[in-house]
């Protein structure tokens, strides 16, 4: 059986994964710093997950436009703070080694993959640039990250969740 995480109401495959946000480098920070769920290698492919249950839509009210800026930032700054621990993680200013069976590929491509338990697929594409544009701009210049916004279904026929 395949190692897994079970993260909002979602059992994700964790195959070759680091649990950041259980790692004791980032819970070890305090405040002021935020994490993804956790980070996989899939393919030569380096996966930032952040999993949500819910995710507002903001073409249905002022008050979720409001609370859907508001996660997004927050999503943002967990993409952002994730690979800068990451980073610091393996270039070995941290102190700590990732964990034993995971491993990293020589060259890889860089995904942040946001899976909203049920959204509609529709809803998903249309976060997806939103959230590419909200991304500070030297961090795509130089990481060239690939978004992906998707649902669990969708997740599950990528690989990423059981079930």
């Amino acid at each position: 059986m395949a190692s897994v995480i079970n993260e909002s109401d979602m059992v994700f495959i964790a195959d070759n994964a680091f649990h950041i946000e259980k790692s004791p480098e980032y819970t070890n920070l305090g405040n002021g710093v935020k994490s993804v769920e956790f980070v996989r290698v899939m393919n030569n492919n380096l996966l930032f997950i952040e999993a949500r249950k819910t995710f507002p839509n903001p073409y249905s009210s002022k008050e979720n436009r409001e609370r859907f800026k508001s996660q997004l930032s927050d999503i943002c700054d967990k993409f952002v703070h994730s690979l800068n621990l990451f980073a610091a993680i393996k270039v070995g200013v941290t102190g700590y080694p990732t964990q034993r069976d995971f491993s990293l590929p020589e060259r890889v491509s860089l995904f942040f993959v946001l899976v909203i338990k049920n959204h509609e697929p529709s809803w998903c594409k249309k976060i997806e640039p939103t959230l590419r544009a909200a991304l500070p701009r030297h961090l795509m210049k130089i990481w060239r990250p690939k978004i992906y916004v998707v649902n669990q279904a969708t997740a599950g026929k990528r690989g990423l969740t059981c079930g």
